[in-house]
């Protein structure tokens, strides 16, 4: 519900009946009071309240909704404007342009941009060439944020968007210092020409922030901002016309805008796709919905009743003396503090987010804007509510849910509906795989007899230098997409028994209760949600290798096609030389276990998700695609087994049922900032702050590399199948990784033993057997010079030297076993 606030004085004189608020011939309140007894215009509403809470617009000024045809107040509606697009536009300079982090964006949420704002209007804060000074701005923010907006100032790509906004934003302010000249010229004419090109100068400066070219680099979060500052220009345009009298384009420019905000936003809404954009974009976008649209509805009603007017009605508007509400706006602005609650839209957010999903969270926003959308929305949800028995999922009950509510069971259905689909077309996909497996099979043979080479010869040209025992950046891309497409298929193949319902039976069945305490995650959509967030961790990682002397426009993304990706295995892997290279990637597909932590703030939500079945035949498939003998999974996993209770000395049943509850447990650790300091140079160069983060715990936890192998940047040991422990070079970083756990000793040890059985023992390689021993003893010795570092301080070091002891028995016990092998 929307009152206006007026005066405390008028307001009691409402309240006497002395002065009547102001409504349109439809019954709509308008933000004026006139004199109970001669209708003349005594005073212009302060602001307004939504819900008994202030409408505090993020982007629309309420001053020229609310003081009728001033000069003053029009005066102070441009000022308010500029104010807004300062803010809009300086917050730019700390998303930047392409790529984000969650720290910038939450330096520039919704409730740090209300703060600055208020700041700019209370002149604490100057805005010079469109663009706040950051050492204002950087106030009170960490050292991380600040390192971060200093490598976006230093961004090529960005200053030629600051370039671009700075000249728009110069165009906007002679614009609006034109419109002030003209406000005080008496000739009407003159006037009117200065205004029209005040506003021709508007119009270019809209262009600049609306260009398509400008929007499509950025993420969602920095087009929001640039659009932002668009809509706050489209206003200055509408006041253009409104001083001049204009009614009928002002207000058909208010409705316009309004559309286009809501089409702006879900065109934004469209390209969010990760967990820190939205939450950035939901609040505020919650807030646009809330507080701008319905300012902007004010300002339209007030259009139209002043459209209405008789002439000497609006002549009286026009010469009435609101002296009482000008002094009122003034004290308000000068009274108070910089210091803001949260907003009720953060809060808001805040307790949706446990109940839903990033996904059914996304598609509120746009049942928010478009409320056809939402129709469309109830209709699925019906139908598919019929279909499963549910007679209370009609349409007079879905009209009294939340859109949250909407977006659940929309999801909910969504998934059960694809489930039954994909078993329905279980049968003919796997007839076209066997066919697929036995044609490959048969070219795989064909390519064996043309090169009848031994195998042994192969790894001989290998066993040159042991850092080659790592992958290339192309064959590590590879191994990585087998990753996705394991995940995949476990999603694919999730049960609909395992599937949470989004809502509890008692509900489904009497439709009582609030909807949105009543939704649970579905298992399925998180899958989905964190394949999403690794797949773009582990891009940031694979791009992070590419060399500096590479193509600009290379890129090392996954390759999500399968067939693209047995294509790509032909090109770079099928040839008697990369043999070990293939069994490497075997290797770590097979004991790969997904779901682990990303440093995400979801990563509670992923905690117990697991794949739901051994895979085997999915893997056995992998092999094939591979030229290797599809036998090779089960004894990778058996010898697996058996090297760990080996290394470890007995059985543990945590270990060996499998090793995803030791990857979750140490991937964990590689969150500390020690070991992501010292890994993320080697793991992910040039990468910072959070996308580091997320790089360096998609590396380790998918078993990958690390810094080495052929074309890996600085020619260090690799991680990859046990590498970690090969050689010295690996430096501190591996010494840090074990000093923090050191069961990442004993899978990587275990894994280095399967290695030994089965590519170097069964390929009668002694020469590469001999070279991975001596290795391993250098890595010993390496971690035991670390080891007497930490001596030196036994009460500071005391957990870090048990935890290296412990990785050190670890690695002495794998070496004695490699040994006992030759």
């Amino acid at each position: 519900m929307m009152n206006f606030v007026f005066p405390p004085a008028v307001q009691a004189a409402i309240e006497a009946g002395k002065y009547a608020q102001v409504f349109t011939s439809a019954g709509v309140p308008i933000g004026m009071a006139r004199d109970a007894a001669t209708g003349e215009f005594v005073a212009h509403a302060l602001g307004a309240a939504l819900n008994n809470s202030p409408l505090s617009p993020l982007v629309s000024p309420v001053q020229l909704a609310m003081g009728g045809l001033q000069m003053y107040q029009t005066q102070m509606g441009f000022q308010a404007v500029q104010a807004s697009l300062g803010v809009l536009q300086a917050t730019t300079a700390v998303i930047g342009v392409g790529t984000f982090a969650g720290v910038a964006l939450s330096a520039v949420n919704l409730h740090q941009t209300l703060k600055l704002k208020k700041a700019v209007e209370r002149l604490e804060v100057k805005v010079e060439n469109g663009f706040i000074n950051l050492e204002q701005l950087l106030k009170g923010q960490g050292a991380e944020i600040k390192q971060l907006i200093s490598e976006v100032v230093a961004d090529i790509k960005f200053e030629n968007h600051r370039l671009v906004l700075v000249r728009a934003y110069g165009l906007f302010n002679q614009a609006i210092q034109r419109m002030r000249s003209a406000l005080q010229i008496q000739d009407i004419n003159r006037r009117n020409a200065e205004i029209d090109a005040a506003r021709g100068m508007l119009f270019e400066a809209l262009a600049d922030y609306r260009n398509p070219h400008l929007l499509e680099e950025t993420c969602a979060a920095g087009q929001l901002r640039r659009l932002e500052c668009s809509w706050a220009i489209e206003q200055s345009i509408i006041g253009t016309y409104q001083v001049q009298n204009e009614f009928g384009a002002a207000g058909d420019r208010i409705s316009q805008l309004q559309q286009q905000i809501r089409q702006d936003g879900l065109t934004v809404i469209v390209g969010c796709d990760s967990d820190d954009e939205l939450d950035f974009l939901f609040p505020e976008i919650t807030r646009i919905h809330n507080h701008d649209l319905a300012a902007l509805d004010i300002w339209l009603n007030q259009i139209q009743w002043t459209k209405a007017l008789s002439p000497s009605e609006l002549k009286q508007l026009q010469s009435a003396d609101f002296s009482q509400s000008n002094l009122a706006v003034i004290g308000e602005k000068k009274s108070g503090t910089t210091a803001l609650a949260i907003p009720d839209e953060q809060l808001f957010y805040e307790n949706l987010r446990p109940k839903s999903h990033f996904y059914a969270l996304r598609t509120q926003l746009e049942l928010m804007l478009d409320r056809q959308r939402r129709e469309k929305y109830e209709n699925y949800i019906i139908e598919q509510g019929e279909r499963a028995g549910h007679k209370t999922l009609v349409s007079s009950n879905l009209e009294k849910a939340s859109d949250l509510a909407v977006a659940n069971l929309f999801y909910y259905f969504r998934v059960r509906d694809e489930s039954e689909d994909e078993l329905e077309l279980e049968f003919d996909e796997t007839t076209t795989d066997t066919a697929t497996i036995a044609a490959e099979s048969s070219a795989s043979d064909r390519v064996k007899q043309k090169n009848p080479e031994t195998t042994e010869a192969s790894l001989e040209e290998d066993s040159q230098a042991i850092k080659k025992f790592g992958l290339t950046p192309e064959q590590t891309r590879i191994m990585f997409s087998y990753h996705y497409h394991l995940v995949q298929a476990d999603i694919d193949n999730q049960s609909n028994n395992d599937i949470k319902n989004t809502l509890k039976q008692e509900f489904l069945r009497g439709f009582q209760g609030d909807i949105d305490n009543q939704s649970e995650p579905i298992k399925k959509i998180l899958k989905q949600e964190w394949l999403r967030n690794w797949e773009n961790s582990t891009t940031l990682f694979l791009n992070s290798q590419i060399a500096p002397e590479t193509p600009h426009n290379s890129s090392l993304n996954l390759i999500t096609d399968f067939e693209s990706l047995k294509n790509s295995v032909k090109s770079h892997l099928i040839s008697p030389g990369n043999q070990l290279t293939r069994y490497l990637i075997l290797l770590e597909v097979t004991l790969f276990q997904p779901y682990y932590p990303l440093g995400d703030s979801r990563d509670e939500a992923f905690k117990d998700l697991k794949l739901e079945q051994e895979y085997t035949e999915k893997l056995r498939y992998f092999a094939r695609t591979l030229d290797i003998d599809p036998d090779c999974v089960l004894r990778f996993k058996s010898n697996y087994k058996e090297a760990i209770k080996g290394i470890k000395g007995g059985i543990n049943p945590w270990l060996l049922g499998t090793v995803g509850a030791v990857v979750l447990g140490v991937v964990g650790i590689f969150a500390t900032p020690l070991v992501v300091g010292l890994l993320a140079p080697i793991l992910a160069p040039g990468l910072s702050g959070a996308a580091a983060v997320s790089a360096v715990l998609a590396a380790l936890g998918g078993g990958a590399i690390a810094a080495g192998g052929m074309g890996m940047a600085g020619g260090m040991a690799v991680i990859v199948a046990g590498g970690s422990i090969l050689g010295a070079s690996a430096g501190v970083g591996v010494g840090a990784l074990f000093s923090q756990s050191p069961d990442t000793a004993l899978i990587q040890a275990a894994k280095l033993e399967v290695v030994m059985r089965e590519i170097v023992v069964i390929q009668k390689d002694i020469r590469k057997a001999q070279e991975i021993l001596k290795e391993q003893r250098l890595a010993i010795r390496s971690i035991e010079d670390q080891l007497d570092e930490l001596l030196l301080n036994q009460q500071k070091n005391h957990k870090e030297i048990e935890n290296l002891k412990r990785a050190i028995e670890y690695l002495k016990k794998a070496l004695e076993r490699n040994q006992a092998l030759m």
